[in-house]
């Protein structure tokens, strides 16, 4: 194979510049933006860098788009003026969108930043050939962009690989002293620029010929025949074996069970498109019928997929999450009864779909984040007005004690809200500010458990575990303990089934733990040997936890609720627990593992 010669490289190199100059300009300007961004470790003030970056981020699949739909359509110069004004104003309108503190904003604006991105590789995926019945020339244009980001990553992960190498010769060889974030700016440089610019020279020219391709990857066979069907074939039997244990026990899904009805529907659509273009031919007739077949299989599917998620709303609200997954159960049942009925079955409406259902559920009143938002505001306005804490649409500090059931469902909203959405919608509960100003005009949302704190309640984190019988309990993260009383401190112990004892020949002290790591035996030593015992009972401590905590996981717990001591006349010892790993097992629970800080002291030895 003849390696391009560099006058070569610089010609192609000028070509896609002149082919799609708004395109690369929007991958510079955001390459720039973000380099300048890591180089200074963040904005000590609001910055315009951060508008500019992620305009830039949707102005790339957008302006390539717009310039392949101009060319494939033989658009005029004015038309082609006026399609990519409209693209402009559209990136300028969303850069001042985005607010210009964004590393203290909450997260919304990351999310409607990832779902209007999805949304833009969607209409570069169609746009170019969105009218016609040129089906052929479709998904061939799809192929080559999908074979060029493969080819794009490869190179862009070798070389980023070859100058990291350079870099750390340089520092470890040279003593040059190369910073961190050197690493990280040439990731951002080789594939904001290089990744962009290699992946536009490899687009074809020539949009028309490619509905006379009639070459078929024998690869794309073999992946989609005889690797992900066999994916689908296994998702169906557990899906549909679920589904009939639904039906014997007559018992609502699980809200997991959700994730696996999308995974097993990416994956099937995913084979069929990749099979469209041999589904005619005579020795893949079974392709025809399993798509058929596909989209009635996935009815009921999708039917388990809306009570599994309802089940989800009705008990905890809707977020984001919820919605979308919502959302992708009507766009499959509309795409089942499409496929089912439709004589023509054009498979551009998949991308075309999914790009206008990007696309409304980022914006107005029906969209995720409005919806969402008032959702989880009106459980929390429930919930504080059960118990008096919000009285007259004021919050009022309560004095009697909260239910942990409802301090743990206030403490996720509270959560929820910081974090995604901040508290605008709360604030006018609240006679003080609750956000924080600093030092260059930045502010940023006070933190939930300082509101938790306002209303008179403790703060506790709760999470959901991957497996129902595990569940981990932790401490306030960087909260202060109480050492009064005691003069020395192990710290940092981690505690398993492989670590039952240890030794501290300096310290005079010693430590072994029983077989179900819930009894801890202290030894004081002398000379190598033990002088006396203490027993301190972690089981006690476990059990008050889990009756506290619900035998869920729970965080930001108070140190003292997750200590437990015992003295006796020559020796005192507390335990704080940072982190408490547990299972559930025949309606016991036993202990995996601990981490702790030990507290000690001791009084002069026994002769």
């Amino acid at each position: 194979m003849k390696l391009p010669s560099i006058q070569q490289v610089v010609q192609d190199s000028s070509r896609t510049f002149l082919r799609f100059p708004f395109v690369i300009i929007a991958a510079v300007a955001g390459t720039v933006c973000a380099l300048i961004l890591v180089d200074y470790e963040g904005p000590h003030a609001a910055t315009v860098l951060f508008n500019i970056l992620w305009a830039s981020v949707l102005g790339i699949p957008l302006l390539t788009g717009v310039r392949l739909a101009a060319e494939k359509k033989k658009w005029s110069g004015t038309v082609r003026f006026v399609a990519n004004s409209i693209a402009l104003i559209l990136l300028i309108g969303y850069a001042f969108s985005v607010p210009s503190d964004l590393a203290d904003a909450p997260d919304i604006h990351l999310i409607r930043l990832l779902v209007l991105a999805v949304a833009c590789h969607f209409f570069v995926a169609f746009a170019p050939f969105s009218g016609g019945s040129n089906l052929n020339g479709f998904w061939q244009y799809n192929r080559s962009l999908f074979y060029r980001i493969l080819s794009a990553i490869l190179f862009s992960v070798v070389l980023y690989a070859g100058f990291s190498l350079a870099l750390a010769a340089l520092d470890h060889l040279f003593g040059m002293n190369v910073p961190g974030k050197r690493y990280l700016e040439l990731w951002i440089l080789i594939n904001g620029i290089f990744t962009t610019w290699f992946f536009l020279a490899g687009i074809p020219q020539d949009l028309d010929s490619l509905e006379h391709l009639t070459d078929y990857p024998k690869g794309i066979k073999i992946f989609a025949q005889y690797i992900l069907f066999p994916l689908v074939f296994v998702y169906v039997v557990i899906l549909y074996a679920y589904l009939a244990k639904i039906l014997i026990v007559w018992d609502w899904p699980q809200g997991w069970v959700s994730k696996l009805i999308l995974g097993f529907s990416a994956t099937g659509i995913l084979s069929l498109l990749l099979l469209h273009p041999i589904r005619d031919r005579a020795e893949n007739v079974w392709i025809g019928k399993v798509s058929r077949w596909f989209y009635v299989v996935l009815i009921p599917l999708v039917v388990m997929l809306f009570f599994a998620v309802w089940r989800r709303i009705s008990e905890y609200g809707t977020t984001e999450g919820r919605y979308i997954a919502m959302a992708l159960g009507v766009w499959l049942a509309a795409m089942a009864v499409y496929f089912i009925l439709s004589r023509t079955k054009n498979i551009r409406v998949i991308p075309a779909s999914l790009c206008v259902l990007s696309l409304l559920v980022s914006y107005g009143p029906w969209g995720m984040f409005d919806v969402s938002e008032k959702s989880q505001v009106e459980r929390l306005r429930g919930l504080l007005t059960r118990d008096s804490i919000l009285v007259d649409g004021e919050v009022r500090k309560t004095e009697t004690p909260v239910t942990y059931e409802a301090t743990k469902q206030i403490s996720s909203i509270l959560t929820y809200l910081h974090d995604i959405h901040g508290y605008d919608r709360i604030q006018p509960w609240f006679h003080e500010s609750l956000r924080t100003d600093f030092a260059g005009g930045l502010s940023a949302a006070k933190e939930p458990g300082l509101l938790a704190k306002m209303m008179g309640i403790e703060y506790v984190t709760v999470w959901q575990s991957s497996a129902a019988d595990w569940f981990a309990l932790n401490a306030k993260y960087n909260a202060a303990i109480d050492v009064e009383g005691y003069d020395r401190m192990l710290c940092a112990q981690h505690i398993n089934a492989s670590e039952m004892k240890k030794d501290f020949p300096d310290e005079s002290i010693a430590y072994r733990l029983n077989a179900g790591l819930d009894t801890m035996t202290f030894l004081a030593t002398r000379d190598g040997k033990a002088v006396d015992s203490l027993l301190v009972d972690v089981r006690q401590l476990l059990d008050k936890l889990v009756k506290d905590y619900g035998n869920t996981n729970a965080g930001n717990i108070p140190p003292d609720k997750m200590s437990v001591s015992n003295a006796n006349g020559y020796m005192k010892v507390k335990v704080y627990f940072r982190h408490i790993d547990a299972r559930r097992r025949d309606n016991k629970v036993i202990l995996n593992s601990f981490e702790a800080d030990i507290l000690y002291a001791t009084n002069k030895p026994k002769h």
